[in-house]
């Protein structure tokens, strides 16, 4: 059985011991600069990269300008590994494996007396996010990188300010990450955000989850299958907008059969609090005038993230940003200010870290030594971490036919399938392919897949598309029985 509260616990006493072994490690073995005997601050120092912020981007573009032979001072506020490591992928993916582990020890172990539950899973997760805090630094510093704690601030385009020290540079980049972006209605303050998540030491029974894509469905799946009551509200006419819409309708019927309750075009507007619990008001499209409401112990708000630069001197430079919030930069991650550049999700553009990974490395390359290969952001897979997992790659059907200029150019093959394990277990969970073709030539120009095998399926087939795979290729191609995998190829 699950433990549960009537509202997310705040980080027991063991959760914040974990926290701090975690960042003792790692600053142990960090440099800091330090004042003279006279107490006046050092002098000002030079380097040929400064990285500001030790997240999946600043981490690789570091490292790999530290191969070339550059002087590298990294500096970072918090954490070495940023979101991925500490509060995104890595601990997220943990726990819907906990989550997996708590569903089915539930409902096909339960006689043998095994248990797995929120508690023992954040265990683990913070185990494992304290193992990859000291990896990282280790790995910067046998790399060359110097590392600095603090908050930095660019104070001239070949200059950045930590505390009293002075850095000047040939070059900076701002790797910043970005944050939960808040839930700017009434009440808002009292929804969780996706950080707050992995500080909970017992969920509460129910939970009203606002927001429709990639954390929102995450957290929703991963939630249920602890056995918290979930209310799914999502403002659109459908969950993960940027995906296929058959992924999209197929993964809400499966949601539902899992027993979460979806609200579909459905403004939140309000949230209040009575009685240890809360009322999430919001507006049905189907209603206009009308207001309708949820009670739940507690909310978490998934209503998307936003680049983290504030506060870091860029106005006063002139730095001039992008639509949503990030730097705007050129092909070669240059802001508007020539010294200073910017990749990852300080950036508007696909915020996955795989994508500021091989952004910082290919920039470090340009900058300091070879001119690398650039990674071919034409076919990024991406995987959504629910259950039934979705990994997707390539033009969705409507964006294919908005491409070709004519439905009649864009053919589509669905597949719908009873897994073997699902079928072992008893459940009549369907999965679901789809591959979006070019009619005349047979080139597979998107696939969209929904299993939990679909990830790892979807990463080795976009080299397969990026080779030009078409349908005759997958027809021909002898498959592995039995396996999910090989219902792609007919």
């Amino acid at each position: 059985m699950t433990k549960r509260q009537t509202t997310p616990a705040t980080p027991a006493n063991g959760q914040r011991r974990a926290r701090q072994v975690s960042s003792e490690l790692a600053v142990e073995q960090v440099p800091r600069a330090r004042a003279g005997r006279s107490g006046k601050a050092a002098k000002v120092r030079k380097a040929d990269f400064v990285v500001i912020g030790g997240g999946s981007a600043g981490v690789a573009s570091a490292r790999r300008a530290a191969s070339h032979g550059a002087s590298v001072i990294l500096i970072e506020r918090d954490t070495i590994g940023g979101t991925c490591v500490n509060r995104g992928c890595v601990p997220k993916k943990m726990l819907s494996y906990g989550a997996s582990w708590a569903a089915i020890l539930s409902g096909c172990l339960s006689h043998t007396g095994g248990r797995e539950d929120w508690r023992d899973a954040i265990v683990r997760v913070n185990a494992e996010v304290a193992r990859l805090n000291v990896a990282y630094t280790q790995r910067l510093q046998e790399a060359g990188v110097e590392i600095i704690r603090g908050d930095a601030t660019v104070t001239a385009p070949d200059e950045v300010r930590i505390g009293e020290e002075t850095i000047r540079a040939r070059r900076i980049l701002i790797a910043t990450g970005a944050r939960p972006r808040t839930l700017a209605i009434p009440g808002g303050e009292l929804a969780s955000n996706s950080d707050d998540v992995f500080t909970w030491q017992t969920v509460p029974a129910s939970m009203a989850v606002i927001g429709g894509g990639y954390i929102g469905v995450e957290q929703a799946s991963i939630l249920s299958r602890y056995g918290v009551k979930v209310d799914l509200i999502v403002a659109g006419d459908r969950l993960l907008p940027r995906f296929d819409h058959d992924i999209s309708t197929s993964l809400a019927e499966a949601l539902v059969a899992k027993g979460v309750r979806l609200h579909l075009n459905a403004e939140v507007d309000l949230i209040s609090q009575a009685n240890g619990a809360l009322e999430v008001c919001y507006r049905p499209a189907s209603k206009p005038g009308q207001t309708e409401s949820i009670r739940a112990q507690a909310a978490l708000a998934a209503v998307g993230r936003i680049s983290n630069v504030d506060g870091l001197g860029l106005d006063a430079l002139g730095m001039t940003f992008g639509d949503r919030g990030g730097i705007k930069v050129d092909r070669q991650f240059r802001s508007s200010v020539r010294s200073i550049y910017a990749i990852g999700d300080a950036i508007d553009g696909m915020h996955l870290t795989p994508v500021a990974t091989a952004q910082g490395r290919w920039l470090a390359d340009r900058l300091f030594g070879r001119r690398g290969d650039r990674a071919d952001f034409d076919f990024v897979p991406t995987a959504v971490f629910c259950e039934p997992a979705i990994g997707s790659v390539g033009l969705t059907e409507a964006q294919a036919i908005e491409a070709a200029g004519k439905p009649e150019r864009i053919r589509t093959v669905v597949k719908r399938f009873v897994s073997l394990e699902n079928r072992f277990g008893g459940s009549a969970q369907t999965s679901m392919f789809k591959l979006v073709l070019n009619a005349r030539s047979g080139r597979v120009l998107g696939a969209h897949l929904m299993d939990n095998a679909a990830p790892e399926i979807v990463q080795t087939f976009a080299v397969a598309m990026r080779l030009g795979v078409k349908e005759e290729h997958l027809s021909t191609t002898v498959q592995v029985h039995p396996t999910v995998a090989e219902e792609l190829f007919g």
